[in-house]
């Protein structure tokens, strides 16, 4: 018997508006199904970070957050994860969010990231 992983990749990209592309900075995050993994995103201390959510392979049906960040609030729109840092702060902070979606062979996953986020004056 083969078995066969899929993996997938959820991109997260900053929203068209060059402001808010210019508050926060996050890489493509690659997940394997039923997988937790480890992203790194990059705040304007102060501003909101709009990240879409994009899968390769198979349709992603909802996301929520599991785990809202100590030093602010993490919510999810539609297929876009949005964090505010609490006003003034700046340091490290966390918040996990999974995604539910179909592989491509229409099996039912979920996919969990732990993003960590760093809050600084500048990016």
């Amino acid at each position: 018997m083969i078995k066969v992983a899929a993996m997938s990749c959820v991109m997260l990209t900053g929203l068209c508006s060059p402001s808010l592309a210019m508050n926060c900075w996050g890489p493509t995050v690659s997940t394997l199904g039923n997988q937790t993994v480890q992203g790194q995103m990059f705040v304007v201390a102060g501003k909101r970070c709009a990240m879409k959510l994009r899968m390769s392979h198979g349709p992603m049906l909802n996301a929520q957050v599991l785990e809202q960040p100590s030093h602010g609030s993490a919510t999810v729109r539609g297929l876009q994860v949005i964090y505010s840092p609490r006003a003034g702060y700046i340091g490290e902070d966390r918040f996990v969010y999974a995604w539910k979606g179909l592989d491509p062979l229409n099996r039912p996953r979920t996919n969990t990231v732990e993003m960590r986020v760093q809050v600084s004056q500048k990016l």
